[in-house]
């Protein structure tokens, strides 16, 4: 059997959590038989703002786009996907019920996602094991806000603005 192809996925919503700016990052391995994954990849993507961005949509669209990377690897052998994220682990595996529509919907994407692959696991992780895709999801909100992609009243809460002096 082929190694499995292991990746990492974390989300976040800053600085409010519903209503921030949701990002998520991805850390796939090194892979010596996927020649795109001789180097492992990562990367880090802005989902949305405000009205349905939390914290766990977050993490679900991190899951989606590290299946899809992977995806477009061409690579389509067993992989192992792990998270700090207990909520989507546990309704991924089918060990807890969905009971929010918009989770469900996606938990039945990256269900469907999984089966472009032999295998997909799903493991949770602590926290402290995650740190690479937990460091993309922050550089993905940090190239948010540098891209205005952020409204006003959230991109002063984290970068501060100098203040004018009168008669400048």
């Amino acid at each position: 059997m082929t190694e499995c192809v292991t990746a990492y996925f974390d989300g976040l919503c800053y600085p409010d959590n519903p209503g921030g700016l949701a990002c998520g990052g991805r850390h796939i391995l090194p892979h010596p038989d996927v020649p795109a994954l001789t180097y492992g990849l990562r990367g880090g993507n802005y989902y949305r703002q405000g009205d349905g961005a939390t914290n766990n949509v977050a993490e679900y669209e991190a899951g989606l786009d590290v299946l899809r990377a992977i995806y477009r690897t061409g690579y389509r052998g067993p992989v192992v996907l792990r998270s700090d994220s207990q909520l989507v682990v546990q309704q991924v595996n089918g060990a807890w019920r969905c009971k929010a529509q918009h989770l469900h919907d996606l938990r039945d994407k990256l269900q469907h996602a999984m089966t472009h692959f032999a295998y997909v696991g799903v493991e949770w992780v602590p926290r402290e094991q995650n740190k690479v895709a937990d460091q993309q999801s922050r550089l993905a909100y940090k190239r948010a806000v540098r891209n205005q992609k952020v409204g006003p009243s959230a991109s002063q809460q984290l970068t501060p603005q100098p203040q004018r002096l009168p008669g400048r």
